[in-house]
């Protein structure tokens, strides 16, 4: 029997909801188990514009950076070395350097002190290291102790914070703070400082909290202390990233895996820079495209069943129409949603969480039998009602 679009749709609308309703009572029984805790901290930790970033590391070359460059000073053992490396890379005239390494402690290296100072005395363009230590547990207060390069309490220099968040559960970094807040007083991050040095503004526009780090794949020139001074080009009117590239202490692991600090502060710069950080949807507007999808994706499945069913064609109607093949056709509606999230991403920047939506498509099958069952049941306790009736008109 065809129903009408009315119909159709209307039965769409409740398989969709009980589907949702399924999935929501999954998710309810998987939050609320103490034994599926871990399973808690997953979904709770999952991100998945992960996925999207592994797509474009997929999907073609790697950008080179146009604007920053690493100098990396992992061979670098002493201050005198260190101070040497600057004063070279300030000779090929860089727009701003970022030191991401922090002389808290004076030493026995009077040689080297002397030298590192000297570069701080002379170089105004430089954001030096500012270490963040021993939080109150109160964000309004924020941290208690702070770590400057020995020679800040008697140069004038531009200081950046270089903490990072760190969660319990989840390792991966995503987010970068603006400034980190100090006995009550927000004191900005270093990859902030720098951007707005290079940009000549302040490229946050007076915001607070977090911003998301844009991870599309990208190549930052990395020179070594003997190669700064063959490589002017490199340095010239760029930002230079003067850090510590292979060392196993300093490194995060990011959407895609395991990258030093100085690079991890690089693709914070650059996101400052180009303005691209990833948005996301409101809630509101994210459930309700979220549930228009679902829906969509019932509608077509909706729509082959009753094609097939309707057919007088015995293979078409029982092979065509099996179950596997409907839920080998949402497989594909699933992978055509993702595709778009996809693209939307790559052009616009906006992630859109796909996670709740293919959760729930994969519930449109059991949705349906459902709802086959319960309309079936009304139908058949309308029947006996009907006989009951009919009877009893029989007897009078």
């Amino acid at each position: 029997m065809k129903r009408t679009f009315k119909q159709r749709l209307l039965k769409d609308l409740q398989v969709t909801l009980l589907a949702a309703g399924l999935m929501a009572f999954f998710v309810l029984i998987a939050t609320s188990i103490k034994p599926l805790n871990p399973m808690k901290r997953a979904l709770e930790n999952f991100s998945f514009t992960d996925i999207y970033y592994e797509i474009l590391r997929d999907s073609g070359d790697p950008d080179t950076s146009r604007v920053i460059t690493i100098v990396d000073l992992t061979r670098l053992t002493n201050r005198t070395d260190i101070a040497n490396t600057l004063r070279d890379i300030e000779a090929a005239g860089p727009k701003v350097v970022g030191v991401d390494c922090c002389f808290d402690n004076e030493g026995e290296d009077l040689d080297g002190n002397y030298a590192i100072t000297s570069v701080a005395e002379d170089y105004d363009n430089i954001v030096w290291a500012l270490k963040m230590l021993d939080h109150s547990g109160n964000d309004s207060i924020g941290w208690t102790k702070e770590i400057h390069s020995f020679f800040a309490h008697f140069v004038d220099i531009t200081e950046g914070t270089v903490n990072m968040p760190r969660t319990l559960y989840d390792p991966t970094k995503r987010t970068l703070p603006i400034s980190e807040r100090f006995q009550g007083v927000d004191k900005p991050s270093i990859a902030v400082q720098v951007a707005n040095a290079y940009a000549g503004k302040d490229v946050t526009y007076g915001r607070t909290g977090d911003i998301k780090i844009n991870f599309s794949p990208t190549v930052f020139r990395v020179l070594q202390p003997e190669e700064v001074p063959k490589h002017p080009e490199l340095i010239s009117d760029q930002i230079v990233m003067f850090g510590a590239m292979y060392e196993d202490a300093d490194t995060h692991w990011v959407p895609g895996g395991k990258i030093a600090g100085v690079e991890l502060l690089a693709y914070s710069i650059q996101t400052l820079i180009y303005g691209n950080e990833f948005k996301t949807l409101s809630k509101p507007l994210y459930w309700i495209i979220s549930f228009l999808l679902v829906l969509l994706a019932q509608i077509v499945v909706g729509y082959f069943v009753d094609w097939t069913w309707n057919s007088e064609n015995i293979i078409l109607k029982f092979l065509v129409g099996s179950t596997y093949t409907i839920n080998m056709l949402l497989a594909v509606v699933s992978v055509v949603f993702v595709y778009i999230g996809f693209r939307v991403f790559a052009y616009y920047n906006i992630s859109f969480n796909m996670a709740w939506v293919l959760s729930v498509i994969a519930f449109l099958g059991t949705a349906r039998l459902m709802h086959t069952s319960i309309i079936n049941y009304k139908k058949a306790k309308a029947r006996k009602r009907e006989e009951k009736q009919a009877a009893a008109i029989n007897q009078q």
